[in-house]
């Protein structure tokens, strides 16, 4: 069971101990213990996936018995973070990154994300709106998404570029954020995962020891979880749908159901985690207690789950009906219900 603590105004959370300690610095970030494992450069991509395997046990044991001292050595001048922004920019020519699996070149046209090889932002700031052991949270909002959700809460930030990421730059306001009291990077959107060749780039250049949030709707494929994983702390991720039609009718997401609960199993496995589930109108049943009852059966009663109500009616909902309001006092009642009848710790 989640247990908070309340100490000098801190909010400490039970489940969280690895996150924690890498704001006490008593341990090392991932990405920071990946820069110190020295890798070789092949040109051949399967060699550098023959070299990744090999590094990725070596990583699991060290970061099994590292703490803070390993932040001591110096970075290696190619490390295991360097070999996995090099795997990306290869993966970018049949790009695989989500479970689409369109397999463009994203040097040459964009997929169904509208992504190409270059990554862009909307903003980034120390932000005091998210789940209170995140906060302030130096969250990065990523232009694009993997999804084509109808009631998109962010459309102007999915459907625009506004920024190109410099990762060099990016990781010179992380610093400076952490500087400024922030307890972690929050990687959103849009969603984060059509970019993670430029945040790796970026974690090469970030000197900070600082907690890595992936904030995602959780539809990354097995190969870029392979990558990713070995960087993030704390995975932030959203469960939208307790059925894939659902997700088919409102996010033109196919396979949605098997994906998502593969991906958060092997999230559990591979960091710390935070699930958030907006209920919508009229998906009570369908999704909402289905979410739950998924995540009690499988991932433990005791799971950080952040149950939202901020559900409203905007870009394309008012063309489905059934979802063209916003919750009723009896849904929110309901899906308390539920969720506390399965489920230990709420926000």
């Amino acid at each position: 069971m989640l247990i908070y603590l309340h100490v000098a105004s801190t909010i400490v959370v039970r489940g969280l101990e690895r996150y924690e300690a890498i704001n006490s610095n008593d341990v090392a970030a991932k990405f920071q213990i990946a820069k110190r494992l020295p890798a070789e450069s092949y040109e051949n991509f399967e060699e550098m996936l023959k070299i990744h395997s090999k590094l990725k046990i070596e990583f699991r044991k060290i970061l099994k018995e590292a703490d803070a001292s390993i932040l001591k050595e110096p970075p290696a001048e190619y490390s295991f973070l360097h070999l996995k922004r090099d795997i990306l920019l290869h993966m970018l020519k049949n790009c695989r990154f989500c479970e689409r699996r369109c397999g463009v070149n994203r040097y040459e046209k964009f997929g169904f994300c509208r992504c190409s090889s270059l990554s862009y932002y909307s903003s980034e700031f120390l932000h005091f709106g998210e789940e209170p052991e995140l906060i302030p949270s130096h969250t990065i909002f990523f232009n694009r998404c993997t999804f084509a959700c109808v009631f998109c809460q962010n459309y102007d930030i999915v459907y625009s570029d506004d920024y190109i990421f410099d990762a060099r730059e990016m990781a010179r306001i992380v610093d400076i954020r952490r500087k400024h009291g922030s307890r972690n990077v929050n990687l959103v959107g849009g969603n984060p995962d059509q970019h993670s060749h430029k945040i790796i780039e970026m974690l090469i250049y970030v000197e900070s020891n600082v907690p890595i949030v992936w904030n995602s709707n959780m539809y990354h494929s097995d190969e870029l979880a392979e990558i990713i994983e070995d960087v993030v702390d704390v995975w932030l991720g959203d469960f939208k749908y307790g059925n894939d039609k659902c997700a088919l009718k409102y996010s033109k997401a196919p396979n949605y159901w098997e994906v998502v609960t593969r991906n958060f199993l092997r999230a559990k496995d591979n960091g710390e985690l935070l699930i958030r589930h907006l209920v919508m109108p009229n998906h009570v049943n369908c999704c909402t207690e289905k979410v739950v009852e998924w995540v009690s059966k499988n991932l433990g009663s005791d799971v950080r789950f952040n149950l939202m109500f901020q559900y409203y009616p905007t870009y394309k909902a008012f063309q489905y009906p059934e979802i063209a309001r916003r919750l009723n006092d009896e849904e929110m009642k309901n899906s308390l219900f539920v969720a506390a009848k399965h489920l230990k710790n709420l926000v």
